[in-house]
């Protein structure tokens, strides 16, 4: 399944422990720290109004069997869940981010982790 899950980190957390902590409170998916393979970094720079916020980006995949019925969405972060398979993610990254995010940074990472794992 493939799900997307964002958030920040808090102070004292590693980036692993929040997207496990993410992954509960957006999905209702409990992960182990073994579920999670990182896969890249990056640094961003937003402006808003007077505020310019930098940030460092950690992508991460998580390789977890779960029946899609069992999510629990939180309504005031995440609208639906949806199952893409990696062809499909593949052709909606290629099509301008169809119907989903469009933070290049971590598909663009996903391209590159598909593209790994098909060598191995």
């Amino acid at each position: 399944m493939g799900v997307s899950a964002g958030g920040h980190v808090l102070a004292g957390e590693f980036g692993f422990q929040a997207v496990m902590r993410e992954c509960e409170e957006e999905l209702g998916i409990k992960l182990d720290k073994n579920d999670i393979t990182f896969i890249g970094a990056t640094t961003s720079t937003n402006l808003k109004g007077d505020v310019i916020n930098n940030h460092f980006n950690e992508y991460y995949i998580v390789h977890k069997d779960l029946d899609p019925s069992t999510l629990k969405l939180q309504t005031e972060e995440v609208s639906e869940a949806e199952w893409i398979d990696r062809d499909e993610i593949i052709h909606r990254i290629q099509n301008h981010y169809e119907g989903i995010t469009d933070k290049e940074g971590c598909w663009e990472y996903l391209i590159e982790y598909y593209k790994w794992q098909q060598n191995q």
